[in-house]
């Protein structure tokens, strides 16, 4: 082999491992990065959410309510146990707005504390408890990955009548008419597959148990539509819940939907006993 072949060798091999080099450095960058974001993010989180009191007066929205249950809305502050500051909102809704709108309001109140609960109760007597406001750490993010900076932003996180949702919306199925009562039920929402599936499997109603049941007893075997929500765990029975539409339309390709009704269904998780609701919580 000549001098000229085994110097471009040599050379091809020089090239070969400063691109080696260069590339683990980069992923070695990366890495390193991506974990020091874990940690900062977690740390710099516990920081900003040091602040006592929330300054934002979020937004609450309200789906599936008619405008005459939600006209006239009643707001306390749930502290230690004691409630204080109530105050009643007239809303200014759309007279034209239907009940499947979102409709907004703020909470009314400047600040209050990070560990109060804000209580709304609305014009038909449903109450909603929402807490779990909070502060977490946003990192700054460049073309290389984490920039080692950060800002506190407010969450959308809340919990509200013992259910995190990830932004904070009223759903008139939800509201506790009995909060006494309500207050020792907790819902397993679908989102948490993990949590959803395990408690499942220790039912003696499965899955697919509450799903052919639901099948065999829904309303209108044609125009129908199901959802599920969750479980609904209770100190005494466990409940699979499904949402439901129907509609009484006749032609396959009608797009408009013709009375249309929403139910809740709920199927018992030990003995399958099934029970739906045209005017949920109120008819429960």
């Amino acid at each position: 082999m000549n001098k000229y072949i085994k110097g471009c060798l040599v050379l091809i091999g020089i090239i070969i491992t400063i691109i080696a080099i260069i590339v683990g450095l980069f992923f070695w960058s990366s890495n390193s990065r991506r974990k020091q974001a874990e940690i900062d993010g977690i740390k710099f989180s516990k920081e900003c959410d040091s602040f006592k009191f929330i300054t934002e007066q979020p937004e609450i929205q309200f789906a599936k309510f008619k405008k005459n249950e939600i006209n006239i809305l009643k707001f306390q502050i749930l502290r230690k146990g004691i409630f204080i500051h109530d105050t009643l909102i007239k809303n200014g809704f759309n007279k034209e707005a239907n009940s499947s709108e979102y409709k907004s309001i703020a909470i009314p109140y400047k600040e209050f504390l990070k560990t109060d609960t804000i209580v709304v109760t609305t014009q038909n007597k449903l109450h909603y408890y929402i807490s779990g406001y909070h502060h977490y750490a946003y990192l700054h993010y460049g073309m290389n990955g984490y920039l080692g900076s950060h800002e506190c932003r407010f969450s959308d996180y809340t919990t509200i009548n013992n259910e995190v949702f990830a932004s904070p919306v009223l759903f008139r199925e939800y509201g506790w008419i009995n909060p006494e009562i309500s207050k020792h039920i907790h819902k397993i929402s679908i989102s948490d597959s993990i949590k959803y599936y395990s408690f499942a499997k220790k039912c003696k109603i499965k899955i697919e148990d509450a799903d052919r049941i639901l099948k065999e007893k829904r309303k209108n075997q044609v125009f129908r539509s199901t959802t599920i929500d969750g479980i609904e765990v209770g100190p005494k029975n466990n409940y699979y819940i499904f949402g439901e539409e129907t509609e009484s339309g006749t032609l396959p390709n009608d797009l408009v939907p013709r009375n249309l009704q929403h139910y809740v269904v709920k199927i018992n998780c030990e003995t399958g006993e099934y029970k739906r609701y045209k005017n949920y919580p109120f008819d429960e």
